[in-house]
């Protein structure tokens, strides 16, 4: 089975966000699981990496993650299963994870987006 090949992405980013979750959703099922000898060569191919549960793209002869956004953190402490380049945003704020939990460090870090439009 083949993989699936993303959709380019265009001048409106918001739109392409869009596009990319419908196009996501219709082909969650298509996507193949990422194994030692998945090949990047080809720019585009999304697998499901299952050791680390998130979904990667082949760019550049890498696998790299796709963002995903995780519930907004309860703290700067963040919670179980958090850990670096998570990402969130709710009405006021963009949040990044910068560590992985260990229930007292602090790494989330937040900025707001308030007032900025492209």
């Amino acid at each position: 089975m083949s993989s699936p090949i993303l959709p380019q992405i265009g001048e409106d980013l918001r739109q392409w966000g869009r596009g990319l979750t419908r196009y996501l959703t219709q082909n969650l099922y298509k996507l193949g699981f990422k194994t030692p000898d998945s090949n990047p060569s080809e720019n585009g191919v999304i697998l499901w990496d299952n050791v680390n549960a998130y979904p990667v793209v082949s760019r550049n002869n890498i696998f790299v993650e796709i963002v995903v956004k995780v519930g907004v953190p309860p703290t700067s402490v963040g919670s179980a299963g958090d850990k670096t380049g998570l990402i969130s945003w709710d009405t006021n704020y963009i949040y990044v994870c910068n560590g992985s939990y260990d229930g007292s460090t602090d790494i989330w870090t937040r900025t707001s987006h308030l007032g900025g439009s492209w």
